[in-house]
């Protein structure tokens, strides 16, 4: 199963292509096991990407249903371009001391991730992209 990359965008917004993507896998029943526990779990960067736009698993499901062109325009009417841009802010550094999944993200390096060299990698991005490179 290939995602879009953490830091593609959609309606300038880092992470929606990602969660709608997830999201349609999982309205067909397509979603692998292993990524069902944790779509749209609240400790995680859907819960947080969901959280920072008051958003619901359900919204983003329904929401997915429609083309990306439909969803960016349900997402982007919805918000202002200012609140995009501070959940961008935060997205590129989940992981990092100050950020939401700081205390996740050495979890998830030492367990999920530990099949990988993530020496140097700081942020939840980076460890999607380095474990989805491999």
């Amino acid at each position: 199963m290939k995602l879009p990359s953490p830091y593609d965008t959609l309606a300038g917004c880092l992470w929606l292509p990602r969660i709608l993507a997830k999201a349609r896998l999982f309205r067909s029943g397509g979603l692998p096991a292993e990524y069902e526990p944790r779509f749209c779990h609240p400790v995680g960067v859907d819960g947080e990407f969901l959280k920072a736009f008051g958003l619901t698993k359900d919204e983003i499901v329904s929401a997915a249903a429609g083309t990306d062109e439909e969803a960016a325009a349900w997402f982007g009417g919805r918000l202002a371009m200012e609140r995009i841009e501070a959940w961008n802010h935060v997205a590129r550094n989940l992981g990092r001391p100050g950020f939401p999944l700081e205390e996740r993200l050495p979890i998830g390096k030492a367990t999920v991730y530990a099949h990988l060299d993530t020496t140097g990698i700081e942020t939840v991005f980076e460890v999607l992209v380095l474990d989805e490179a491999s």
